[in-house]
């Protein structure tokens, strides 16, 4: 009997762009090539090679989020249900379907437990409000949609993750994987000290001294209030050291209460399109933040062989030896000013720190995750083979 491939439907909110959501769809679809037929059901899809794909759009409005989210679980479940497919893989708990794998990029019963309503500090009354009700319905839905007769396989990106879905949701050991997402080693990469100074150049920073990053949105949540805090305490004794924020926030709110000359000190870029630029005219990576599930820019800075300053959170405690890949920090201004301090006293521990982080997450590329993702679509399909598998080939022969 002649075996047909599979058809494998995908589905997002967003299919592609710069978010590690999307990224990981993007990436994961860029390297199935011919051996499936590929439907995305999603609101947008901006992924870099879409040949062959089947797009299936279903058109929400952006904000509210709430709305949106809600909107799009009706929707598309609707036309999820009169598609012919093999395998349905879902990013996140987002429609009704029967799902044969999901991807968990963030647990949300994960992290109400472990940091509470940290989202929404900061926030005026209308965004804290549509965050708590965004949050509550992603709530809402993890309860009705990670359920093994509902979702048969999840899929967690780091260790973390796997134990929040394993005491959040009725899973057995086995249903719960962990599949780390990858790296693009070519984009991130270290930068020896001339081009460090032709970067630093290109966008206006000074060429030499200490360059501290923080790079990343919802700036309550991974705490660059602490590290400006941080740096406040230690720039009157390191005049060399330069603050770098790399991400959209209120600026104004996190500098108005410092003298002039440590604000001056901080620079704001805003979001950029290239944050391997901004990494590697970088010395230092900081990353206090509350929760994470793999915190694919810890990664991106290992492989730009930064030192890293980070909270234990998912995905870097996978990556990190204290000591010897980077240092841990509790989440208070006091622990990071410290380690700061440390490593501006020591450049040979910053060189150490990044070199073996490099190191370390060589071995996380996004091959690797393809293959151990389509492993796991193999062994999927060859459980249902009674049922509707038959005749399909495998992604591995």
């Amino acid at each position: 009997m002649t075996k047909r491939k599979p058809t494998v439907v995908y589905v997002a909110h967003d299919a592609g762009g710069s978010g590690g959501m999307e990224l990981h769809l993007d990436e994961l679809l860029s390297r199935l090539g011919g051996e499936c037929e590929v439907i995305v059901v999603a609101c947008s899809m901006k992924v870099r090679a879409p040949d062959g794909i089947r797009f299936i759009r279903i058109p929400v409005i952006r904000r509210p989020a709430p709305l949106k989210t809600a909107l799009f679980a009706v929707l598309a479940s609707l036309r999820i249900a009169l598609l012919r497919r093999d395998l349905l893989h879902t990013t996140g708990a987002i429609v009704f379907n029967r799902a044969d794998v999901s991807t968990v990029h963030f647990c949300h019963a994960g992290y109400r437990r472990a940091a509470g309503q940290t989202r929404t500090r900061g926030q005026g009354l209308w965004r804290s409000l549509n965050s708590r009700l965004a949050a509550g319905l992603a709530r809402w839905l993890e309860r009705r949609i990670y359920r093994p007769r509902r979702t048969r396989q999840l899929v967690a990106v780091s260790r973390r993750v796997r134990q929040e879905v394993l005491e959040a949701y009725p899973y057995g050991e086995r249903e719960v994987t962990v599949i780390p997402n990858g790296v693009d080693l070519t984009r991130f990469r270290p930068c020896e000290s001339a081009e460090k100074r032709r970067l630093r150049r290109r966008f206006g920073l000074p060429e030499a001294g200490v360059l501290l990053l923080f790079m990343g949105g919802d700036w309550p949540r991974k705490g660059l209030d602490l590290v400006v805090q941080a740096f406040a305490g230690l720039a009157g004794d390191y005049k060399q050291a330069q603050l770098v924020v790399v991400g959209r926030g209120d600026e104004r709110a996190y500098t108005a209460a410092l003298p002039g000359a440590t604000a001056a000190r901080i620079h704001f870029a805003g979001h950029q399109p290239e944050p391997e630029a901004w990494l590697g005219l970088s010395d230092v990576f900081v990353f206090p933040s509350s929760y994470e599930t793999f915190s694919l820019v810890v990664h991106e800075a290992a492989a730009a062989q930064l030192a890293i300053v980070a909270t234990r959170v998912g995905g870097v405690e996978d990556l990190i030896r204290d000591g010897e890949d980077g240092l841990y920090i509790e989440r208070s201004a006091q622990s990071i000013e410290r380690a700061l301090r440390r490593l501006l006293d020591d450049p040979a521990l910053r060189r150490r720190l990044g070199e073996s982080a490099g190191a370390r997450v060589a071995a996380l590329t996004w091959e690797r995750a393809h293959a151990s993702m389509t492993g796991l679509y193999d062994e999927l399909l060859a459980a249902r083979q009674p049922e509707r598998g038959r005749g399909v080939e495998p992604f591995h022969p």
